[in-house]
């Protein structure tokens, strides 16, 4: 049995173009929404979407699963990602420049 097919207004096949066209410029959601001028209606647009089942949910988690594996000398930490990318770094740090960083890590290959 086929999956029936979704049907769209014209307002939502023209917010699923603008979001193709952001992910196939690289840009995230927020630069393509500044180029645009209309940050508010786009992310609402984009909304919609997901509500639909359209687009999938692209929230990511904020909590990961961490596993503490020793103490470290000097002050050095050491976090390393599921994706394998390893986080080293000596000191105290804020937390937005952590998230900051680790978010950044957690998307590389």
């Amino acid at each position: 049995m086929a999956a029936p097919e979704i049907q769209l207004t014209e307002q939502q096949r023209y917010w699923l173009e603008q979001v193709q066209t952001c992910e196939a410029s690289g840009k995230t959601l927020a630069q393509y929404a500044a180029d645009q001028g209309d940050a508010k209606a786009l992310y609402a647009g984009k909304r919609s979407l997901v509500k639909k089942g359209i687009l999938p949910r692209t929230r990511t988690a904020h909590f990961r699963r961490v596993q503490v594996t020793g103490a470290t000398l000097g002050g050095e930490w050491r976090i390393q990602l599921p994706n394998g990318v390893t986080v080293i770094f000596a000191g105290s740090v804020d937390t937005p420049t952590l998230t900051r960083v680790l978010s950044t890590a957690a998307v590389l290959d």
